[in-house]
């Protein structure tokens, strides 16, 4: 039986906060139409594929990215979240292993997912031979829109950490993360410092 919009909104706890819904869905919306928007294929004479940015080739479009910047707002709301998730484990007895594993989950399994279909998509072009290099291109190509997963999954293992400072030391903890974040672009875009991987 189908499940219509309006059913899962009365299904709905009057607790939840459906702003905060909006924003997550906005922001991936964004997010989402944003890379799909940037990137182009070129198919070359000889058949092959390379993939470029739209940006690139027309950098007219670059103050447009504004409109996209939605990676702040999508990290916040997804903080709130972490919170609310907590605060649920909290009451239920929950460890702090429950909740890496739902959130984790949560987040790899829709991934997995779609990185399965877009290889599977990619390595049959190939097998088929149209057009070349399909493959190697969607190998690379999944990489780049998912950069954020290793850091999301980052937040989520210091959630629990960060909400309890939050909680003992209220603005001063994002005032001290904008501070750090404000000394790396001096050190970085200031005065040139740079990093150097050992060899």
């Amino acid at each position: 039986m189908k499940t219509t919009a309006a059913q899962l909104a009365t299904a709905t706890p009057d607790t939840r906060d459906r702003y905060v819904d909006l924003l997550r869905v906005g922001s991936l919306g964004a997010v989402i139409g944003g890379h799909w928007l940037m990137a182009v294929l070129v198919v070359g004479r000889d058949g092959s594929v390379a993939a470029t940015n739209a940006l690139a080739m027309l950098p007219a479009l670059q103050p447009l990215t504004w409109l996209f910047q939605v990676m702040p707002v999508f990290f916040v709301v997804g903080g709130f979240s972490h919170a609310v998730a907590l605060g649920s484990l909290e009451r239920r007895g929950g460890t702090y292993a429950d909740f890496v594993r739902s959130r984790a989950g949560r987040l790899l399994r829709p991934t997995a997912v779609f990185a399965a279909v877009w290889l599977a998509f990619g390595l049959l072009l190939e097998v088929l031979g149209r057009p070349a290099g399909v493959f190697a291109l969607a190998t690379r190509l999944i990489a780049q829109p998912l950069w954020f997963v290793g850091i999301y999954l980052g937040v989520v293992a210091l959630a629990p950490v960060m909400l309890r400072w939050h909680r003992r030391h209220g603005a001063a903890v994002p005032a001290a993360l904008a501070g750090g974040a404000a000394v790396v672009d001096l050190l970085r875009f200031g005065l040139g410092v740079g990093y150097t991987p050992a060899t």
